[in-house]
């Protein structure tokens, strides 16, 4: 930011920034490359699938470290002179469906085919009968599959993409690799016998960080984002131990979240540092279960409707509001902004819900997850701002 004291690059602080140091997930990424990298060595002599789960809490490093592994096992298998292609899905954002998810599949791999009129079997056929003629290999991650189950228990995608090497069975299958990532294995429960068989027990742990590796995690990021000296230690020690202790619990997201505001309160304030007092200022108006990452993974009509929500919270000045009140502050919203209100509503606000964004007291009173009660609207204006931004 040209003539920033406090920040020399906002976007190093974005959950979508993958640094090229992961500190304390060297483990995960290698053991990812030493299942993969035998098959990508093997890949010309007949590859077959491996699956593999990778399980943690929020804002324990997953996404980070699949999203790093992609890069690094491309590079091996370039090196190799393999075809390789690591494709990234997230369910809570690349399709609430399953037709829409293969397409989104589909359209990493293959951006010409036309997904539109296919079923969504036709879909992976094409994709694979795709691999096989072009003599390339395909590692697939899907990440937040366990909210995608609960969404759509009846949509079975871990039956479909397991069973792809079924397609041609006998021969060598070009999808080498499929990668799941949940906060848990809760949502094993939601799935057949047969597909639960088919996941294996190649399962990945990422254990919560402790306050010394947020504290290790955080000075990286410093370094990259900020003006030399311009965040006290005092003031970095401070998020790392908020971080590390209930109801945080170790999520890496909120601790740069809180890092971000603090550093643009202090900037806002005119001062030279971030300070352990701009920490404390912010962290009232933060909620452990709501990071930019949330706000920013919703599509537009989601946002609108947490907005809704939001107006509708701090107009009742209470931590829960009724169905209809939150439909007419999205009417009005969706009249501000020249918008035509969709009739799918109380389906997108269930969305909400399965994200653990949104909380339901009773059938008919909605809230926002954890929210302080204690100071609701300072949270809610807060609140109000993020939505604005994202």
């Amino acid at each position: 930011m040209p003539g920033s004291k406090i920040f020399r690059d906002r976007g190093k602080l974005s959950p979508y920034y993958i640094p090229k140091v992961l500190p304390h997930r060297d483990e995960q990424i290698e053991r990812l490359l030493s299942i993969y990298g035998r098959i990508v060595e093997d890949a010309e002599r007949g590859a077959y699938l491996r699956i593999v789960q990778l399980v943690g809490s929020a804002g324990t490093g997953k996404t980070c470290t699949a999203l790093r592994f992609g890069e690094l096992i491309v590079e091996h298998a370039k090196r190799l002179g393999v075809n390789l292609q690591f494709a990234y899905l997230n369910c809570k954002v690349d399709g609430a469906k399953r037709h829409v998810l293969y397409g989104s599949l589909a359209g990493k791999v293959v951006p010409t085919l036309s997904t539109r009129s296919l079923s969504p079997e036709a879909i992976l056929r094409q994709l694979v009968e795709y691999l096989r003629r072009e003599d390339r290999y395909l590692i697939a991650c899907l990440d937040e599959v366990d909210y995608f189950v609960q969404a759509n228990p009846k949509e079975h995608i871990v039956y479909d993409l397991t069973r792809i090497p079924e397609m041609f069975p006998g021969e060598p299958s070009p999808v080498i690799g499929e990668i799941f990532i949940s906060r848990s294995l809760k949502w094993r429960e939601r799935l057949e016998e047969g597909e639960k068989s088919t996941l294996g027990l190649g399962i990945i742990r990422f254990p919560r960080y402790t306050a010394d590796q947020v504290m290790d995690i955080l000075e990286e990021r410093v370094e990259e984002a900020f003006q030399p000296g311009a965040v006290e230690l005092d003031a970095l020690e401070l998020i790392s131990d908020v971080t590390a202790s209930p109801p945080v619990n170790g999520d890496m997201r909120f601790a740069l979240d809180l890092l971000y505001y603090a550093g643009t309160l202090a900037e806002n304030l005119g001062a030279e540092r971030v300070r352990p007092e701009h920490v404390r200022k912010v962290y009232g108006e933060l909620n452990p279960t709501l990071t930019t990452e949330d706000i920013m993974s919703l599509d537009d009509e989601g946002k609108l409707i947490l907005l809704a929500l939001v107006r509708a919270l701090k107009a009742e000045g209470s931590a829960y509001v009724g169905l209809r009140t939150i439909r007419d502050h999205y009417w009005m919203i969706c009249e501000e902004q020249g918008r035509r209100p969709v009739e799918e509503f109380e389906e997108k606000l269930q969305d909400l819900i399965y994200r653990g964004i949104v909380d339901m007291k009773s059938l008919t009173e909605f809230g926002i997850s954890a929210a302080p009660v204690t100071d609701l609207e300072r949270f809610l204006d807060s609140l109000l701002e993020r939505l604005e931004e994202a």
